[in-house]
């Protein structure tokens, strides 16, 4: 999936920003509870709620689930240097590592490497397996991929800050 292109900062007001907190802590409750906790009738409160989703302000809801539980043991942030950085291959990679299920997260940075992505793996082997075939693949045009095995989490991403953004 392509990730969406950035949008104008929408203009969020007191009443949106605890929505939108209530719903990062509990996306799952009902319109009338939310209406409840922000002080608005459900009509109103729904369409706000609806409002911000056409925004893209909230992208969609989902679970948040365990990675052991899937059997995702190992996960990795890698570093990806590339050693072609044409346009054309820089698209045919960013394309093949956003396709591919093992991939969670991907960003662009700057500095020492030219993506940075979280990738999760049954094993060790199966993780090697899957960056030696990017590295192997010359139409990806990656020069080397530093890795950083996760040993531990102490805190997981559950979403973003929303009562301090305005600060």
């Amino acid at each position: 999936m392509k990730p969406p292109a950035r949008q104008p900062r929408a203009v969020l007001d007191r009443i949106d920003l605890s929505i939108l907190d209530a719903l990062t802590r509990a996306g799952r409750m009902t319109y009338q509870a939310l209406s409840e906790k922000v002080g608005l009738s459900p009509r109103p409160c729904l369409e706000r709620v609806k409002r911000l989703e056409q925004k893209g302000v909230i992208r969609g809801y989902a679970a948040l689930v365990e990675p052991s539980w899937l059997g995702h043991d190992i996960i990795a942030h890698a570093g990806i240097t590339m050693r072609d950085p044409s346009a054309a291959v820089r698209q045919r990679l960013e394309r093949a590592l956003c396709a591919h299920p093992a991939v969670v997260e991907l960003q662009v940075v700057n500095g020492e490497h030219d993506y940075v992505a979280r990738i999760v793996s049954q094993t060790l082997s199966a993780y090697e397996a899957l960056t030696g075939a990017f590295l192997a693949d010359p139409a990806f045009g990656i020069g080397r991929i530093h890795t950083t095995f996760v040993l531990k989490t102490l805190k997981s991403f559950d979403g973003y800050p929303v009562a301090d953004s305005r600060d």
